[in-house]
């Protein structure tokens, strides 16, 4: 059974996409959400939602997760959750995501080809990736490439220096 998420609620931006996504691969459950940006000028998917972000670090997070750059999106935690991703394409304005099994770890890339912000698309990616680090003791490389610091996104320096370092303490 699919559950059906109606992405026009709230700001009925990316940030329901990037929730539900992460929600879907922890909890295995497959989701399908219409009304992507629907009352947005540009309605439907863009780059940045689906592939990814750029985090300039090289932090680990309980000797499990390391970060060298970051960019991540719908492609990328279908990667990471071995997910069938459908109709994720510039301007849809729906997508499928039926997650498989979590990676225990690996190289993961992606790329947003704009300066789409990468910490948003962190928002994605790092929370399969602390669920998944537990199951193995190989570092996984999240590669993201994207724009640092985007209007109306959490800027590169925050996320450096206020939410890693919250991160780290809170994993140890």
């Amino acid at each position: 059974m699919s559950f059906s998420i109606n992405g026009s609620v709230l700001e009925g931006g990316g940030q329901i996409l990037r929730n539900a996504v992460a929600f879907s691969a922890l909890l295995g459950k497959p989701i399908s959400i219409h009304n992507i940006r629907i009352s947005r000028k540009s309605p439907g998917l863009k780059n940045q939602h689906r592939t990814g972000l750029i985090l300039s670090s090289s932090s680990i997070l309980e000797n499990q997760l390391i970060f060298i750059l970051a960019h991540s999106g719908l492609e990328l935690a279908a990667e990471i959750a071995s997910a069938k991703l459908t109709d994720a394409t510039n301007g849809s304005t729906e997508i499928t995501f039926t997650p498989g099994s979590l990676k225990a770890s690996g190289d993961f890339e992606a790329d947003s080809v704009t300066a789409g912000s990468t910490t948003l698309l962190l928002q994605t990616a790092l929370p399969l990736l602390l669920f998944t680090s537990r199951y193995s003791t190989i570092p996984s490389k999240l590669t993201l490439k994207g724009g640092t610091n985007a209007t109306q996104a959490p800027q590169i320096d925050y996320t450096e220096n206020v939410f890693l370092p919250f991160v780290r303490v809170r994993l140890q």
